[in-house]
This record gives C-alpha cells, structure tokens and sequence, in this order.
C-alpha cells in the first residue's frame, strides 16, 4: 500500500497506524537509551519534528513493541519494559499569566495521575504534586519524563523581558524537585528552541546531557539525502512529472531550497522536514517554513543588534558562545542560529569554533527580505516594486535612477537610526543580496576596507558609504586608495559609486556620484 506524506503528524502512533511514511529513526533512539544514557536536552528549530520525537519515546518507554514491529529497534536487545510516562507538551498549556500557567500544569498533572489511576490531590503545591506523581508512579517501575518545547511560555513573552523572566523562574521552580528524584527515575527528555531555556530552567540537573550539538544528534530529526532517496523517490518523481524535469534535476533543486541544516563537527547535512514535506505534497518548490511563523520579538532584536550580522557569511563562533545567554542580554547570532535562521556551515578544529551561514536558499531569500524590510521600515509591496527596478538599473548603470529608487527605500529607515552609518551599510549589504546580485561587503585590501562590491552581468559596481559627507568624498578615497584595481582584468566595466546620506529635518537625502573606469 502506497504510503501518505505526513504533513503535521506529531503523534508516532497515528504515523504508524495511519500508514504514513515514517523515516527510522529508533537505532538513534537505542544509543541514546541503552548504554547508560538517561537525562537529555535537545535544542532545535520550531517545526523541526521534536514533538514526534517525544511521541515516539512516549510509545517507547511505554513498551508499545507492536507499534516499532517494522523498525530497527524491533531486532535489538531491547528489553521493552513498561514505564509509567509523564509528558507535557507546552505548546498546550496555556500560559497567558503565571496563574494560568499554574493552573494548566496542575490540571495536566492531574490528568496523568488519573490515567494511572493515582490521587496526588492531597499534595499542596505544583511542585509537591509533581513529587507525589512520580513517586506514586514509581511503584509501578521507574518513571519518564518527557517535557516538549519546555521554552514556549519564556518565548511566547520575551518581548516583556519581566514577564519572560517571571515565567521562566516559575519554571524552574517547578523543575527544581527533578533533580532530587534519581532514584525514582529511568528517563528525563526536554525539548526546546532556545539553549538558555536548559541553564536557566535545569541548572540544578547537573546529569542532564546538552546533545544538540552531539554528533549522536545529528540526524535525529529531520531527513538526510539517504533518507529521501531510499523513501521518498516517488514523491520525487510526481514533483519532477509536475514541473517537466528529471528526478535528478528535481533532487538537485531540493538540495538548493531545502538541505543544509547541520547539528553537529560531523559534516553531515539535513533537509528540513517541514519544507521538503509540503514541497512534495504540493508539488511546488517554495517557501514553507519560513512563512510558517517569524518570531515578532526578532524584530526588536534585529533593530539594536544589526551590526552583529553583517558579513553573517564569515561569522565564526565557540559552542558555549552559541549555548549561553540570558533573558536580559540575548544575543542576537546564537539566537539565529538556535531559532534555525542559521546553521553550521563549517567546523574549525584547530580553534574549536563554528562558522555559520543561512541553512538553504530558502532561509536565506526569505530571512534577508525579513531583513531589509525591519531595517528600511518598508513595506513588502513596496519593497518587492522598489527591488525589480533597482536591479534593472544596476544592469543598465543608471546609478541616477538607481539612487532616486534607494532615497524612497531609505525614507523609511526609523528616525532614532538616521545617523548611524554603518546602519545604512547594513541595509546596503542585504538590499543588494535580495536583488540576487553578488555582492561583498567590507571587502578588505591592502589600502583598507571597500564597503561594498556588487557585481551584474556586465559591470563591477564599487560603492564607498557616507553619512553627513559629500558624495565626491566617498568617490576620491575609492580612487586615492586603489579599490578599484584588482577588478579591473575580470572581463567587466568597473563602475565607482560615492553615496552621501544627509539627515535632514524633513528625512534622508541621499545624494551620489559615479565614475567609469
């Protein structure tokens, strides 16, 4: 029987009644969990398959062995005892306010214990009741407990770094007792988006394992090129029959759009799960999960930390710089990364330190428009009329007209950033990335930095940034410094470019200068 794509499945046991394709994942299950192995912390982006990952755990500590009958676990030693299992999944407990918050996990509590036929009413606190649960449970054998996306009621409020921290304190109140419940326990597994979420929440679980950045990890969620070529060759071919191309072609395109996300020093890539799932299913390549939801807090983040991600291509981090932060100093680097914006492109073992990049085209088309539009305050119509004309003029050199279309774009930055230059080099740097143009930003030479090189099919653009400046300035230090030479034997016109933003009381002028060489 033909297998179904599952779009938004999250329960292990309906994948595996429903005859939905499910990928095997439990060999990776197995060493986490038979050699010793007990308290872990994942981290992973939103909509990555964390929740069928607890779900199947959930089956697995539960003993279901008929529903891994087909899978690789069902022909290990795996000895498939019962475990009572206490899960929470925060993306449904409500917590609008610490009330409500404490309210839904008493009820889930409760619930739990009622399907074991236990009575924790008696226990006086949240906390208390969590002691009693598990204790109570315990005299059936050793407990499990699954937390998924631990860090939604901190994420959900992190605009309010007091709310935020109000919730996460709560939390780790609530937490606390683990710690103190070894004997009691065979398991912890925690899920979340956000790395602060395990020091802040878990830090007196001193045994809980950080695998996100473990090699064991590394393709526990999500799907290797392996994987789609053993399973999912005839969506492949549907989607290839649909758009006239070959299987090859269309493999080709999903590795561009779709593969690049990796967790670990182990070079090994992965397709996001949701974006090559609804690519197959609607038979078009496109941005899926992306346009899924973009977290409103980055906004604010972006705007006081945008000097952060320029050149983000060249950006070079250590794993505790990418693991610690706090509510009140987040930076914003490790929380692209951790949120899934950006992802491991390369590993240094000499310096033990990560280089990070946009994970695939998707990501990195649609978070660079995310960009521009934060940081110019425009509108997408605007932007999307803006940025076909201001392509078309670099391929034309109408730098008049190129520079008429960047004063409209610019009006809009917000008034409290008007006057910072290396602002205005940011947002050039990411508006020429969203034309499609090669473009490099703060190229260094031998003479000093260039602040920006873009390149169309026929011509070399130098540009030199200003702010309260005249044009010609920036046009005499790209002469006087020689920027231009090293461009002029590639087979195309160099053009150099001086732009001066001027603040004025009635906004941004914006005035330029050019030069062929």
């Amino acid at each position: 029987m033909e297998k179904y794509l599952p779009l938004d499945v999250s329960s292990f046991q309906t994948m595996i009644s429903g005859n939905y394709l499910y990928i095997d994942k439990t060999r990776y299950i197995y060493d986490l969990f038979s050699k010793g192995g007990r308290y872990y912390f994942l981290s992973r982006p939103r909509r990555f398959g964390k929740s069928l990952l607890v779900s199947t755990l959930k089956e697995f500590f539960l003993g279901n062995k008929e529903l891994f009958g087909n899978l690789w676990i069902s022909s290990s030693d795996y000895d498939w005892q019962e475990h009572p299992v206490i899960d929470l999944d925060f993306s449904r407990i409500a917590h609008r306010t610490i009330e409500e918050l404490q309210e839904s996990l008493i009820w889930n509590l409760s619930q739990i214990a009622e399907r074991y036929s236990v009575d924790i009413s008696k226990a006086p606190t949240l906390s208390d009741k969590l002691v009693d649960l598990i204790q109570k449970l315990s005299y059936k054998n050793k407990v499990v407990v699954l937390v998924d996306e631990c860090d939604k009621p901190i994420l959900d409020h992190i605009q309010n770094v007091e709310a935020a921290t109000a919730q996460r304190e709560f939390l780790k109140g609530f937490y606390d007792p683990l710690k103190s419940m070894d004997a009691y326990l065979r398991a912890v597994f925690v899920t979340g988006v956000t790395k602060f979420t395990k020091t802040s929440l878990f830090s007196g679980m001193n045994n809980l394992n950080d695998i996100s950045l473990d090699s064991r990890a590394a393709q526990l969620l999500g799907y290797t090129y392996e994987e789609i070529t053993e399973h999912f060759m005839p969506f492949v071919e549907d989607l290839g029959y649909e758009l006239d191309k070959t299987s090859d072609e269309i493999m080709s395109q999903l590795k561009l759009w779709y593969n690049g996300y990796r967790f670990s020093e182990k070079e090994l890539k992965i397709y996001n799960p949701f974006s090559i799932l609804y690519a197959l299913d609607k038979k078009k390549l496109s941005n899926y999960w992306y346009q899924s939801g973009t977290p409103t807090f980055l906004i604010h983040l972006i705007k006081n930390q945008y000097s952060s991600i320029e050149n983000i291509d060249e950006v070079e981090m250590s794993e505790d710089s990418l693991n610690n932060f706090e509510l009140n100093r987040i930076p914003l680097v490790p929380l692209l990364f951790q949120a899934g914006y950006l992802t491991i492109s390369d590993y240094d073992v000499s310096n033990n330190k990560f280089k990070l990049n946009f994970p695939d085209y998707e990501v990195e088309l649609s978070f660079t428009k995310f960009l521009v539009e934060v940081l110019s305050g425009t509108s997408n119509t605007l932007l999307n009329d803006l940025g076909s004309k201001l392509t078309q003029a670099l391929h034309e050199n109408d730098i008049e007209k190129f520079c008429s279309l960047l004063q409209t774009l610019f009006a809009h930055v917000p008034y409290n950033l008007i006057n910072r230059e290396d602002y205005y080099h940011v947002l050039f740097q990411f508006l020429m990335s969203l034309l499609s143009l090669e473009a490099q930003s703060e190229l260094l030479t031998n003479k000093g930095r260039i602040d920006l090189v873009v390149s169309s099919t026929r011509y070399t653009y130098i540009f030199e940034l200003k702010l309260n400046s005249k044009p010609e300035i920036a046009l005499a230090q790209i002469k006087k410094r020689g920027y231009y030479e090293r461009f002029l034997h590639k087979g195309k016109q160099v053009i150099l470019v001086g732009l001066a933003f001027t603040p004025k009381e009635n906004g941004l002028q914006l005035r330029c200068v050019k030069e062929i060489i």
